[in-house]
């Protein structure tokens, strides 16, 4: 088993299947349609994927047709991914029946999906904002507590083989039940099931424009994955469609703001990025619809690491010395007060989780603290309480989705193990 899934990891350094003998989509999919009735399914993978590449974002009937696809031609985890991803959206498929999918139909993971209908998460949806911090706090908040001590290294091992490469960002989607892991210096993404625990690329430098990969972020309600890349002196924002890797826009801070150094990307509730810029020490904003990176905040100079939008005004930067509330709206920045006892430096990740924040503290090398901060009515004033120890390899491989913080660690030899920590 351990050689097979290190041959399955080889598709890391492998591109998307892709043929130059169509450009346009309509044209891709009616190759494809041919090379499905003459049998060459091989072909028909290659030319359905070519169509979902250069076709319209998120299109049901093309999505169907690379699942046909990827049934035929010997990829049943993958049209079981892709049958999910249309599930979630409220489209029905005949996947059941269908002589195509047969292969589909004999994996274990098919029973919970056939039996379950679409996932209970919700379909994403627009404008949908998580509370404020100045309309949900909890009330134990305002007075300091004894913090019990950190607990063991709490993950469930979730483990796959790997070449080496050098862990950065680590998104999970919920929906397709796959993980998506960076490779900061061959600047490649790879998805790896979490069912099948199969490996394979799914965007590049070649296909994506990708430099140096330094932060990945997916946004639930829209089905984008966002990456943030530097080739110094150059750093761009990529926009992805998740489903495919296909890369649907990318945007680039403007030559006025000088030096740039972006190191983290979060998604808003109203389907906005925000991103972190350490050079600059600022916020940039990209709004919805937008084709250019606005100016949303400047930050003291302290070395700005991570930051966590609690809404579309509100969000809390980690930094050198603790974490900043920045207003967007009125661009007003406040030191958050730890209580009594309470070290809030040392941040590594952070990010907002039911009108708290979850934060990965660095204890030493190699080794994190995950703690749950909870701030006052105001959402000032903090108190920490301590989750669990997490052995990560790389304090940016870490996410939280689904009330779960997921991080990327060593295994005892070669491969990788993808831990979860359950937060309350």
């Amino acid at each position: 088993m351990p050689l097979l899934a290190a041959a399955l990891f080889l598709l890391w350094f492998q591109d998307q299947p892709h043929h130059a003998d169509c450009n346009e989509w309509h044209e891709c999919r009616q190759l494809a349609l041919d090379a499905a009735a003459s049998g060459d399914y091989e072909r028909f993978h290659d030319l359905a994927w070519r169509t979902i590449q250069t076709g319209p974002k998120n299109d049901p009937a093309l999505m169907y047709l690379l699942a046909r696809a990827q049934s035929l031609s010997g990829r049943p985890g993958d049209a079981l991914v892709m049958l999910q991803r249309l599930a979630a959206m409220g489209v029905p498929t005949d996947a059941a029946t269908n002589d195509d999918f047969r292969r589909v139909r004999s994996l274990p993971g098919w029973a919970e999906f056939a039996g379950a209908g679409p996932p209970t998460e919700e379909a994403p949806k627009p404008k949908t904002a998580e509370p404020s911090t100045r309309a949900e706090a909890p009330k134990r908040a305002e007075t300091a507590v004894d913090a019990p001590a950190p607990k063991p290294d709490a993950g469930e091992p979730f483990r796959f083989e790997t070449l080496p490469f050098t862990p950065a960002g680590l998104a999970y989607d919920a929906v397709s039940r796959r993980f998506i892991v960076g490779d900061r210096r061959a600047r490649r993404l790879a998805v790896v099931d979490e069912f099948s625990r199969h490996v394979a690329n799914l965007a590049s430098a070649q296909s994506a424009g990708f430099g140096d990969i330094a932060a990945i972020e997916i946004d639930p309600r829209q089905g984008d994955l966002w990456v943030v890349s530097g080739d110094s002196p150059r750093a761009t924002v990529h926009k992805l469609q998740l489903v495919s890797g296909r890369a649907l826009a990318s945007y680039v801070p403007s030559e006025r703001l000088g030096a740039v150094d972006l190191v983290d990307i979060a998604a808003t509730p109203e389907n906005g990025v925000l991103i972190l810029d350490r050079a600059g020490h600022r916020i940039l904003q990209l709004r919805p619809k937008s084709a250019t990176l606005d100016l949303g905040a400047t930050l003291p100079d302290d070395q700005p690491v991570t930051l966590a939008p609690a809404d579309n005004d509100v969000v809390y930067v980690a930094h050198a010395n603790g974490i900043s509330r920045i207003d967007l709206s009125t661009r007003a920045t406040t030191e958050i007060k730890p209580a009594k006892g309470v070290d809030l430096k040392g941040i590594t990740k952070l990010r907002w989780y039911k009108g708290s924040l979850i934060a990965v503290r660095r204890e030493r090398e190699g080794t994190y603290e995950s703690i749950r901060i909870a701030l006052d009515r105001l959402g000032r004033a903090a108190t920490v309480e301590s989750l669990a120890l997490v052995a990560a390899v790389d304090p940016t491989a870490m996410t939280i989705a689904g009330g779960t913080l997921y991080y990327l660690a060593a295994a005892d030899d070669s491969g990788m193990t993808i831990r979860k920590l359950p937060l309350k």
